[in-house]
């Protein structure tokens, strides 16, 4: 469960994300730098089953996971039999997004559950992949999906009521942050009995480097995060 959003810039691009979990699940590992098929990258790790849903490697390109099919909406629910979030920790080793690419074309995907995997690199449109459980859907020019949202609860209203707050707000910091009328399952940054906004992501891509900020608490209580950067292959 997350909510991603991103900003376009003359050099590079800025990426941002809350991730929604339960309250009972383990504690997440903060970003570090990694290698995956020679490739240096940085990511977090999930507390419960390794693999990330979020990270940058040393040529710029990002990529981030959601749970389910939600762009297309044409997801068909399957018993996965592997992480989702191992699978985007492999996809990390890429050069470049049409390298992202091939590699989705090419994966056999069928122990994993439904999924939105967003790619992004400097001076390109948005890519978007989606596992529906029974097909690959490729959007190449996603950037008019800005911002992605997935929920388990009521998930298209959920994507509607924050969809609605990413237009009105006038920085993607406030939207990120934002409880609307009162914190709830539909805000951005999301509060439920069973269930939180955990950590907020942001990564900024520039011709140089990148620079990935960790907050290990939702964005509204403004905890500290660390800063974690990597050099640019150019």
């Amino acid at each position: 469960m997350c909510t991603v959003s991103w900003l376009k810039q003359a050099n590079g691009y800025q990426l941002f994300c809350n991730r929604d979990e339960k309250r009972t699940r383990a504690v997440a590992l903060p970003p570090r730098v990694v290698v995956q098929d020679g490739v240096r990258c940085i990511a977090p790790i999930d507390g419960n089953f390794g693999g990330t849903w979020i990270g940058v490697n040393q040529f710029g390109v990002s990529m981030c996971l959601l749970n389910g099919a939600n762009v297309s909406g044409r997801e068909t629910p399957r018993q996965a039999r592997l992480s989702r979030g191992h699978f985007l920790l492999g996809m990390l080793g890429g050069s470049s997004a049409a390298v992202a690419r091939r590699r989705f074309d090419q994966a056999d995907l069928e122990p994993f559950a439904p999924f939105t995997l967003l790619v992004l690199q400097a001076g390109e449109s948005a890519t978007i992949f989606e596992w529906t459980g029974t097909a690959k859907l490729i959007l190449p020019y996603g950037d008019s999906c800005n911002p992605l949202v997935s929920s388990s609860v009521d998930s298209p209203e959920v994507q509607r009521a924050r969809r609605i707050a990413f237009a009105w707000k006038s920085s993607v910091m406030g939207f990120h942050a934002d409880h609307g009328d009162g914190a709830s399952a539909f805000t951005p940054c999301m509060h439920r009995p069973d269930a939180e906004t955990v950590s907020f992501s942001r990564i900024d891509v520039d011709a140089s480097e990148a620079r990935f900020y960790y907050s290990p608490a939702s964005p509204c209580r403004k905890v500290t995060g660390d800063v974690v950067t990597l050099p640019l292959t150019v």
